[in-house]
């Protein structure tokens, strides 16, 4: 049928249709939005340990094997998750609170004067801008960044709400995964085509480089922030290197592990000690999070560092910690797409 066949009142059942169609999504869009990171989450972690319940879906029924697929994955990511993150929580306010009740004539300047070279540079600074870049006690900065890590501290509730999202949701995956894969392969067959298929293998294997290139981050971090940990003078190195490891798999976890070690150093008066773990911390051992995780992913998949660099970086600043995962899927896929269409032969040019 043309367009110039058409009716006004097809156009207008078919505008109709449309608007119904748009507005049904929004809606759909609307109660959905506050669970698509539980979602996101779901499939990552489901996928990632998919070939570990492998022998759970062929020897027990499903819905107990789901049911220990779950469990499995309770234990290895989501609990160690939320305990991390509470420990970190109370722990950090707890330092920041003994810190904040100390004698108040403990200022930073007194301890930066131990260096006499610092002494003698701060002589030369006039009083009212020794005033507002060096405040006199320590005590009530502290205090009032104890009061923000409270406040932090009570989103380890909705952190905790969310995970028992991801919990339910897996075990659904787990139960109906080899359904909705189905499902899925068969919309996208729908849509593209044969093309389908080569998009799925891209996805799933920038997802398994994603995972790959988070564990050797980690131990990369942790090994760095050990060497770290022993030249400043730390007791027990290995052990603040494997706690750093672990928290880094949270977002912004392995910063704040160096920098709490870093204050009691400054505390201790180990001023050079701590001075130069924040440096090693905030030039090393968080910078090496930008280059390992996208060396692996570009390795692993054949994209380019540097547009991985930007699925990554990217992707975190628009959604959050997912974003480690989904920058660089789409990338991958916007990738895919262009080197089809760049290879997709040119018809002839007919012959008059």
């Amino acid at each position: 049928m043309r367009l110039a066949d058409l009716t006004v009142r097809d156009l207008r059942f078919a505008f109709g249709q449309l608007l119904a169609a748009v507005l049904f999504f929004a809606l759909v869009w609307k109660i959905l939005a506050p669970f698509l990171p539980a979602l996101g989450w779901a499939a990552v972690l489901v996928y990632a340990t998919w070939p570990l319940a492998g022998p759970m879906r062929r020897h027990w029924p499903p819905v107990l094997a789901a049911i220990g697929a779950t469990l499995m994955l309770a234990l290895i990511f989501i609990l160690p998750a939320l305990f991390l993150s509470i420990t970190l929580g109370t722990e950090l306010h707890h330092l920041l609170t003994d810190l904040a009740s100390q004698d108040a004539h403990t200022t930073l300047e007194a301890r930066l004067n131990q260096i006499p070279w610092v002494h003698d540079l701060l002589a030369q600074i006039p009083a009212p801008w020794k005033a507002k870049l060096m405040p006199g006690a320590l005590s009530p900065d502290l205090s009032a960044w104890a009061g923000r890590l409270g406040s932090v501290a009570g989103g380890v509730g909705r952190f905790g709400a969310l995970l028992m999202l991801v919990l339910v949701t897996a075990f659904f995956f787990y139960r109906h995964g080899e359904l909705l894969l189905d499902q899925l392969r068969r919309f996208i067959g729908q849509v593209l085509g044969q093309r389908g298929d080569a998009y799925l293998r891209t996805v799933a294997s920038t997802i398994r480089a994603v995972i790959y290139g988070i564990l050797a981050t980690a131990v990369a971090q942790g090994v760095l922030a050990g060497v770290g940990y022993a030249v400043a003078g730390l007791p027990a190195p290995v052990l603040l290197a494997i706690v750093t490891l672990l928290f880094s798999f949270i977002p912004i976890g392995t910063p704040l592990v160096w920098g709490a070690a870093s204050i009691w150093l400054l505390f201790q008066g180990d001023i050079w000690a701590g001075v130069g773990l924040a440096l090693w911390g905030a030039l090393v051992v968080s910078w090496i999070d930008n280059l390992i995780r996208p060396l692996v992913i570009s390795n692993a998949v054949r994209i380019p560092f540097l547009l991985v660099l930007f699925g990554v970086l990217g992707g975190i600043l628009a959604f959050g910690f997912l974003g480690v995962f989904l920058g660089p899927v789409l990338l991958a896929v916007l990738l895919a797409i262009w080197d089809e269409w760049l290879l997709r032969p040119v018809p002839a040019a007919p012959q008059g």
